[in-house]
């Protein structure tokens, strides 16, 4: 005859839950809602239970020793395994709103007002820039300049938009004449006294004029005295 192990059980007219006591590995089965309890404790063998769980039924998978057990996994770790495992996609588009309500990992196209952390000014790395760092790159490059002086396009005008503008300056100011040279840096002093209508009257000594021509208004003459 075949050994028959028997443990303690609730039938189906009873109620449902598990037993208000069992001893330490003692087993029971409740027909009322189909599952098998276990005594947990730490007394050994004989000793009273300290938890009743459920271990198994028709509905197991929603009982305390299985939610207990998903908590104490590494959800991090496991959710990025899921997404790099082969069965992702095809478990992904199971979800019906799959496509409107997650972003894809490569090229995602965000909405609303997505934020970042405001990185490091200065940073030429490829981290995401927020607008506050953008806006700091702009006024550390402004700088404090004049409203009328703080964009390229106002720049450009400024400068006659001359791509050569240092070259045309330096151009025309070696043109000019120095101060400290009392024009005699001049190109051709002749013409220039032509120029000015002083013709040879301006290179004559003072005490040997030779005037000829034209007319004298308002001179006296004085021999002197002997």
């Amino acid at each position: 005859m075949a050994n028959v192990i028997r443990i303690k059980r609730r039938n189906a007219s009873g109620a449902a839950g598990a037993p208000s006591s069992l001893q330490q590995a003692e087993l029971a089965f409740n027909e009322a809602d189909g599952q098998i309890y276990v005594g947990v404790g730490t007394g050994g063998a004989g000793g009273s239970a300290t938890t009743i769980p459920s271990i198994g039924g028709t509905d197991w998978a929603s009982k305390t020793y299985v939610t207990a057990a998903v908590s104490a996994v590494d959800v991090s770790s496991q959710l990025s395994s899921y997404l790099t495992s082969s069965t992702a996609a095809s478990t992904y588009l199971t979800i019906s709103n799959a496509s409107s309500t997650y972003a894809p990992l490569s090229s995602p196209a965000l909405q609303g007002s997505p934020t970042a952390p405001n990185q490091t000014a200065g940073d030429s790395s490829t981290k995401i820039a927020n607008t506050s760092f953008v806006m700091t790159a702009v006024a550390n490059l402004v700088n404090g300049a004049p409203d009328a002086l703080n964009t390229v396009a106002e720049l450009a005008s400024a400068l006659n938009s001359d791509a050569s503008f240092s070259t045309t300056i330096s151009n025309t100011i070696g043109g000019k004449l120095a101060k400290a040279s009392n024009l005699s840096d001049l190109t051709d002093a002749s013409a220039a006294r032509t120029n000015l209508g002083l013709s040879g009257m301006a290179t004559q000594s003072s005490s040997n004029v030779n005037i000829t021509g034209g007319s004298i208004d308002g001179i006296d003459l004085n021999g002197g005295t002997f």
